[in-house]
C-alpha cells in the first residue's frame, strides 16, 4: 500500500516543481559589441564597466536597468575596411551580369537580342516610323523577366482598349491614326540586381533617375508625373496582398 506520507512528498515536489518554473523568465540583457582590432591595446570592456559603474551607482533610479546584470559586452569580429573595400570595387568593377537567354520559337525575332528572359532591368524603346524620320524613344522597367512585360507592351499595340496603358502605346497609336507604321527597337539600359525592399525600391528608383537624366529631351515620351507613380512592387510586402495558402 501507497503511505499517506509519500503522496504528501510527491506532491510537494511537484508543487516546488511548479514554482521554481513560474519564477524562471528571461532577463532583459542590453548588448554592447565594439569591434575587434589587434591593433587596440586598451582592455576596452573593463573602462566600459567603469563607466558604466561610475555614472549608473547603486542610489541611482536607472540602476535597475543599466548594472553588470543587464549589460553585457562580447567583442564583435566584423570584415575589416581592406576586404570590404576591395569586395565594394569588385562588385562596381566586375559586376556577375547574368543573362537568362531567349526562349522565342524563332531566334531572329527575339525582341532584345536573344535576351528575352532577363528579368529586373531597366529597357529603353527606340520608336520610327516608316515615313518620316521622327524619332521618339521611351524608358520602361520590368521585375519580371522582358518578354512578360513584352508581351503586355504587344497586348496594348494589338488592342484598342489598351492603347492608353502606356506612353508607349499612346504614341504608337498617334502613328497608326497618321497611317504610319511604328518600328521599334528594343534595348537594356541596366540590369539592376536587387530585392524590393520595405521602405525602397531600387529598380524604381533606377528608372526615375533615367527618366530624370533625360528631362527636356523632347524625343523622350516619358512624362513629368511618372516621378510620383507610387511603386508597385512593394505591394507584395504588404499583409493584405499575402494570400493564405489554405485558400
Amino acid at each position: 500500500m501507497v503511505s499517506i506520507r509519500s503522496i504528501y512528498q510527491k506532491s510537494r515536489i511537484k508543487e516546488n516543481e511548479n514554482v521554481e518554473k513560474e519564477k524562471k523568465r528571461k532577463r532583459k540583457i542590453i548588448w554592447y559589441n565594439p569591434p575587434f582590432s589587434l591593433g587596440v591595446k586598451t582592455n576596452i570592456g573593463k573602462i566600459f564597466f567603469k563607466i558604466l559603474k561610475k555614472h549608473f551607482p547603486k542610489n541611482s533610479q536607472l540602476s535597475k536597468i543599466f548594472n553588470k546584470n543587464t549589460i553585457k559586452l562580447s567583442y564583435s569580429c566584423t570584415k575589416n575596411m581592406k576586404s570590404i573595400i576591395s569586395g565594394h570595387n569588385r562588385h562596381i568593377l566586375k559586376p556577375n551580369v547574368k543573362q537568362n537567354g531567349c526562349k522565342c520559337r524563332d531566334k531572329n525575332e527575339c525582341p532584345l537580342d536573344n535576351k528575352c528572359q532577363t528579368p529586373q532591368l531597366i529597357y529603353k524603346a527606340e520608336v520610327t516610323n516608316n515615313i518620316d524620320g521622327e524619332n521618339k524613344y521611351y524608358i520602361g522597367l520590368t521585375e519580371t523577366s522582358f518578354k512578360e512585360r513584352f508581351s503586355n507592351h504587344k497586348k496594348s499595340f494589338k488592342n484598342e482598349s489598351y492603347k492608353t496603358d502606356t506612353e508607349l502605346s499612346k504614341y504608337v497609336w498617334s502613328l497608326r491614326d497618321d497611317g504610319k507604321t511604328p518600328i521599334i527597337k528594343w534595348s537594356i539600359i541596366k540590369q539592376i540586381y536587387t530585392k524590393t525592399q520595405s521602405n525602397f525600391c531600387k529598380l524604381c528608383l533606377m528608372e526615375k533617375y533615367y527618366i530624370l537624366d533625360t528631362l527636356g529631351d523632347e524625343k523622350c515620351l516619358n512624362k513629368r508625373n511618372e516621378f510620383i507613380t507610387k511603386c508597385r512592387h512593394q505591394n507584395k510586402l504588404l499583409f493584405k496582398y499575402i494570400k493564405d495558402s489554405n485558400d
